[in-house]
């Protein structure tokens, strides 16, 4: 009798221990598998991402550092106001024309942006500019000519103009800029 006993017991044992110990701890082990081979390929994706982020900073300083100021101020990553305030004076005075009564306003504030629907996916933003120059007609257009050759991107808008005695006039300038979000 103690041999079937003895055997059937310990075969019953060996089940309960693959059923309550063996079994959970396999499970368990195939799992971390899994999330083991989810963590390397993160990691290969990590170093995939730094040897292109290597390469496109390598290139990047490859750059001479004057092109690379040419290109920030044609499309600069901020809303710089007072650095093109400046710059659109400085090209007005030099014609003896200097800007006056300087009007920043923000594009949104137009009806044409407020009725879109959806969020703005544009990777630029844009501002408007207003302001006043008063000057000969030849002043002006070499004006207008310095501000078509500037390196920042600019869009005229609308210009009018008011004339005055002794041949100088009064210009009314609206244009719209860009900068990158």
């Amino acid at each position: 009798m103690i041999r079937i006993i003895f055997p059937t017991l310990l075969l019953i044992t060996a089940v309960a221990i693959f059923y309550f110990f063996t079994n959970p701890t396999y499970q368990e082990t195939k799992k971390l598998t899994v999330e083991k081979k989810s963590y390397e390929d993160a990691l290969d994706n990590s170093r995939k991402l730094q040897e292109s982020r290597d390469k496109l900073l390598a290139k990047y300083n490859s750059f001479p550092a004057t092109e690379i100021d040419r290109l920030e101020r044609i499309l600069p990553n901020n809303v710089d106001n007072v650095r093109l305030v400046l710059e659109i004076d400085r090209m007005s005075s030099k014609y003896g024309m200097p800007a006056k009564s300087i009007n920043i306003s923000s594009n949104t504030d137009s009806k044409k942006e407020r009725d879109l629907i959806g969020k703005d996916n544009k990777p630029y933003g844009s501002i408007n500019l207003e302001f006043s120059v008063e000057g000969p007609y030849s002043n002006f257009i070499s004006f207008i000519s310095d501000l078509e050759r500037s390196l920042r991107i600019v869009d005229i808008e609308s210009i009018s103009f008011s004339a005055s005695s002794g041949g100088i006039y009064r210009y009314n300038i609206r244009l719209k800029t860009y900068w990158l979000k």
